[in-house]
């Protein structure tokens, strides 16, 4: 049986790159504007906007349903130290649990 994308997952990843999009193109000056536009915590935008940064592998994963239970958007926006940047770090993510590949 085909699993379904974790929505509140795919939902943060596509605001994420909307959001970067809009920074990036110049469209909004901060993620404090859109914190403000979206009734937002400054906070909460910063940490949402990292998942812009995901792997494509990553991104993948998500869209085609195929995360780790442990991989979810609480762990996600909670990781200390932050997401890491490097792609290849992040693959480290997509293989948490029993050590199966996703």
């Amino acid at each position: 049986m085909p699993r379904k994308a974790d929505p509140a997952l795919f939902k943060a990843v596509a605001r994420a790159r909307r959001w970067f999009e809009e920074i990036a193109s110049c469209r909004v000056c901060s993620s404090a504007e859109i914190a403000r536009r979206e009734a937002l915590q400054k906070a909460y935008v910063a940490r949402l906007t990292r998942l812009a940064f995901l792997s494509p592998s990553i991104v993948e994963t998500v869209v085609e349903g195929r995360t780790p239970v442990e991989l979810n958007l609480q762990m996600l926006m909670t990781t200390r130290p932050a997401l890491p940047l490097a792609w290849r770090d992040q693959e480290e993510l997509r293989n948490l649990g029993s050590g199966a590949t996703c």
